[in-house]
């Protein structure tokens, strides 16, 4: 954790406390790519010319007027063939450490396909190698701009999928993330479009999911597999009126919050189905147990853009989240909003339940309050939130890391309220949501 704190701090005040907005994605530090790498925004690079230069590198310039010095060692190493790399699962078979440190080419030269063709002599044999001049300058970044260029996912993939939509209550309600049971469940264009509503919105909701137990580890197999937690494979959100019950299984009002920060890694998605729930149309009040969810990447926003000394203090401050369940105690330090090396916003930490008391130096403990209310101001803000009653046969699935999540009080004795709930590694998700979006683009 140490490494990792080292890290965010160092980021943080390295650069200017007022900065200009950026763009807020989802987890990962490749999730932010330049203009000039994207293939719908700019030209595929051509190599112009290439060249040997100083210290075992070759230099490659494009017709962009930018050049890279790629080292020997480095360019044997990524080789592409399908000797060095397994076509089909992508995996290295080059074993690097045996590589000569200080190999030379044997030829260097661009071919008839504009591709940077390396041949190699290694124990008295030859081997060949070639580049695309795409994928040269994609990682030629780093050795571009001399810095530690970020490459978690592929750029391909990243173009394929779209942009977050940002929201608030006018902007949810005016096109509400919902699909139906049988539409997600029976064909594949279905399931595509309702991770696409996950995926940019960070929730769904799904209609007449069958009022059954386990019907949501049903629609979980559809995409991935149930994360299970101490919490159990799955879990039930009822009241259990037994003496050091979590606050979840109570009638009392649940905050905004996002889920096990206290954990070595929260669970990136949440999924919710209702089973019984009071309708409140055959009430003269509102029985109580309302859901509702805000996106926690908006909220950065407004206060990156509004307050950024603040914004800085939430995203260089160690929190420290704890619980005790049933005996077992859980605890991991998170600041409030998690930043990638670029600075953008990819999670988001936020439990006043389970947040325990700032350790932090003096001068810190007045502007972290200070930040902590603004954002908590803004994310209680009914314009923040979406709040609705779920009925039996809903099914919410939200990302744990940006959307926040809660439920107004109710009283047990009059409400009979039952939600099913379990976890899902949120990559498993993803990986279905690109392997759709690739089908049905070749279907194009």
């Amino acid at each position: 954790m140490s490494l990792r704190w080292s890290t965010v701090l160092v980021r943080r005040v390295a650069v200017p406390l007022l900065q200009t907005s950026r763009a807020i994605h989802t987890r990962g530090k490749s999730t932010v790519v330049p203009a000039a790498l994207r293939s719908d925004v700019a030209p595929t690079p051509v190599i112009t010319s290439v060249l040997p230069a100083h210290h075992l590198t070759t230099k490659v310039i494009f017709d962009t007027h930018t050049t890279a010095d790629f080292k020997y060692i480095w360019l044997r190493d990524n080789c592409q063939c399908a000797t060095c790399v397994d076509p089909t699962t992508k995996q290295k078979l080059v074993d690097s450490p045996v590589l000569n440190l200080n190999i030379k080419p044997r030829s260097l030269t661009i071919n008839n396909a504009g591709k940077l063709e390396i041949t190699w002599s290694e124990e008295g044999e030859l081997h060949k190698s070639e580049y695309d001049p795409a994928w040269l300058f994609k990682y030629g970044q780093s050795f571009m701009h001399n810095n530690f260029a970020s490459d978690n996912i592929d750029v391909e993939l990243l173009t394929r999928r779209p942009e977050f939509e940002l929201w608030d209550r006018t902007t949810i309600w005016s096109k509400f993330p919902e699909m139906s049971y049988n539409e997600m469940m029976e064909s594949e264009s279905g399931l595509k479009q309702w991770l696409d509503l996950f995926y940019k919105y960070g929730v769904a909701v799904l209609r007449g999911v069958p009022i059954k137990k386990d019907a949501i580890v049903d629609v979980v197999k559809r995409f991935a597999y149930v994360k299970e937690t101490q919490y159990g494979h799955t879990f039930d959100v009822i009241n259990k009126p037994v003496k050091g019950s979590h606050l979840a299984y109570t009638g009392v009002a649940l905050a905004h919050h996002t889920d096990m920060n206290y954990r070595e890694k929260s669970p990136g998605m949440q999924l919710l189905h209702c089973l019984k729930a009071n309708d409140p149309n055959n009430s003269d009040s509102d029985p109580g147990g309302r859901s509702f969810f805000a996106d926690g990447f908006q909220i950065a926003r407004w206060v990156e853009e509004n307050e950024p000394a603040a914004y800085h203090v939430l995203t260089s401050t160690p929190i420290r989240f704890s619980i005790m369940n049933e005996g077992r105690q859980y605890s991991a330090l998170w600041p409030i909003l998690c930043t990638n090396r670029e600075g953008d916003v990819t999670e988001v930490h936020y439990n006043n339940r389970t947040m325990k008391p700032l350790q932090a130096p003096t001068h810190v403990v007045t502007p972290f309050y200070h930040a902590y209310k603004l954002f908590s101001d803004k994310l209680r803000d009914p314009a923040s939130c979406l709040e609705f009653n779920m009925v039996p046969g809903d099914l919410v699935a939200f990302n744990n890391r940006r959307v926040l999540h809660g439920r107004t009080a109710f009283d047990a004795t009059k409400v009979d309220r039952h939600l099913q709930g379990c976890y899902v590694d949120i990559d498993e998700a993803f990986s279905k949501y690109d392997s759709l979006r690739a089908k049905f683009q070749h279907k194009m």
